[in-house]
């Protein structure tokens, strides 16, 4: 056999094996896409999870007795708030898990508090919640920003501030 007969033998194994690199590349693109747009997808149902867990445990708080440390902690744990807080710090970025973990914190405050005695209708209860609105909003712009959206700033939504000073009774009623 002549090397003039193997040529096309060659060429046509060549190009055999550069077509299946090809389908391979593709497929390996595809699935690295699709794990990327599956990790995101979760991630979004996580901080949107945690900010409903938060936001329900602060209802489920504000209506919690005064100094009943039980009725304050089951506030917390029913909201699914802790089960919330674990998902987010196991599978959020660092930016996440930080402006995550401030909101929780305060929120945390505001059980203690309760459990303590106070409600917040008193000035530390008061200022507390204050507290926690504003790191629950700066939660939600780290979350838009972390997903290629704008953060909004609390003009668009016809608010001062994100602490809700601005609409709150209580403060328009407590001079300065």
């Amino acid at each position: 056999m002549s090397s003039m007969d193997w040529m096309p033998l060659l060429s046509t194994g060549a190009g055999a094996l550069i077509a299946l690199s090809g389908s391979l590349l593709v497929d390996l693109r595809r699935e690295r896409d699709t794990r990327s747009r599956d990790r995101d997808l979760d991630r979004w149902r996580t901080c949107v999870d945690f900010a409903l867990a938060l936001d329900s445990a602060h209802t489920a708080l504000r209506s919690a007795p005064a100094g009943d440390r039980q009725a304050a902690g089951l506030a917390m744990t029913e909201a699914g708030a802790y089960q919330a807080r674990e998902r987010l710090l196991m599978s959020g970025t660092p930016h996440l898990v930080v402006a995550g973990e401030a909101a929780f914190h305060r929120l945390v405050a505001i059980r203690k508090l309760i459990g303590a005695g106070s409600d917040l209708r008193s000035p530390d209860g008061h200022e507390s919640y204050h507290e926690f609105a504003e790191t629950l909003w700066t939660f939600r712009m780290a979350v838009r920003k972390h997903f290629g959206h704008r953060a909004l700033q609390p003009g668009a939504l016809e608010r001062k501030d994100w602490s809700e000073r601005h609409e709150c009774a209580y403060c328009a009623a407590t001079p300065d």
